[in-house]
């Protein structure tokens, strides 16, 4: 009986010390994955990206039932400059947070705006795109901001938030349902500015000769946990390169097109 305790107690001493090993190597993990995200996705080889595939040309399902658009091509330009490949975790706009939280995710990159009620618990990089509202003018209409426009017509859409900035100008608005109806407007000659979305600004100045100004502000950012705040130094840095050498200007190019 003696020495069968004796065994029992060596064995149980061996399950504590291993325990304890197995606790601390875990311990260690968790805290090197807080502590090197970057590490943590390339020790992967996937950056896992939270999209909500309903809002093109950002973000949708393609006709071969894939990802596809603009920030899916710019996750794919992230990946590749971290040395890993995309996986693309889709959800509705109202989970992409907790893609997050529950950690089926690395970032989010879906057309997202910076919730400045979520900063205690994430991060978000520079923007790459600016949705906000524009003031739209021929080149040649001799208007280079709302000081010009006092007595003009300009075409607005009801409600947004284009329409709520164009009230402190002394403009005469005239009030449309859609930003096409109000670019409609400005090739007619029914109004000399139309203050559109940053998507149809953007995609009409490649049809025409159009000053473009941004009069609101709707910054599309990348987000990551607040501990992965190291991630996003990383992204804002890549983001400054794809902005130099012109890649993120060829994505906007191709994806945001009039529409046909």
């Amino acid at each position: 009986m003696a020495k069968w305790r004796c065994r029992q107690k060596r064995a149980d001493a061996r399950r504590r010390t291993w325990l304890a090993l197995l606790l601390l190597s875990l311990g260690l993990t968790s805290c090197f994955s807080r502590a090197d995200p970057l590490a943590r996705i390339q020790e992967a080889g996937v950056l896992r990206v939270a999209l909500d595939p309903s809002f093109p040309p950002f973000e949708f399902v393609d006709e071969t039932n894939q990802s596809s658009g603009l920030d899916v091509d710019l996750a794919r330009a992230l990946a590749e400059q971290l040395g890993v490949e995309a996986h693309f975790v889709t959800t509705t706009y109202d989970g992409l947070y907790d893609a997050l939280i529950v950690g089926r995710a690395d970032v989010i990159i879906s057309a997202l705006y910076p919730d400045p009620t979520r900063t205690r618990d994430f991060v978000f990089s520079t923007p790459y795109f600016n949705a906000g509202e524009m003031l739209v003018a021929p080149l040649d209409a001799g208007i280079t901001g709302p000081a010009d426009l006092a007595g003009r017509r300009v075409a607005v859409v009801f409600g947004t938030d284009g329409h709520m900035a164009a009230l402190e100008w002394e403009a005469t608005l005239a009030i449309y349902q859609s930003a096409a109806e109000a670019l409609t407007a400005l090739a007619a000659g029914e109004v000399e500015a139309a203050v559109v979305d940053g998507v149809t600004a953007r995609a009409a100045a490649k049809s025409a000769l159009l000053l473009t100004l941004l009069v609101t502000d709707e910054p599309y950012v990348i987000a990551a946990r607040r501990e992965d705040a190291a991630l996003i130094d990383r992204f804002d840095a890549i983001l400054d390169t794809l902005r130099g050498d012109g890649t993120l200007e060829a994505l906007l190019d191709r994806w945001i097109v009039s529409e046909p």
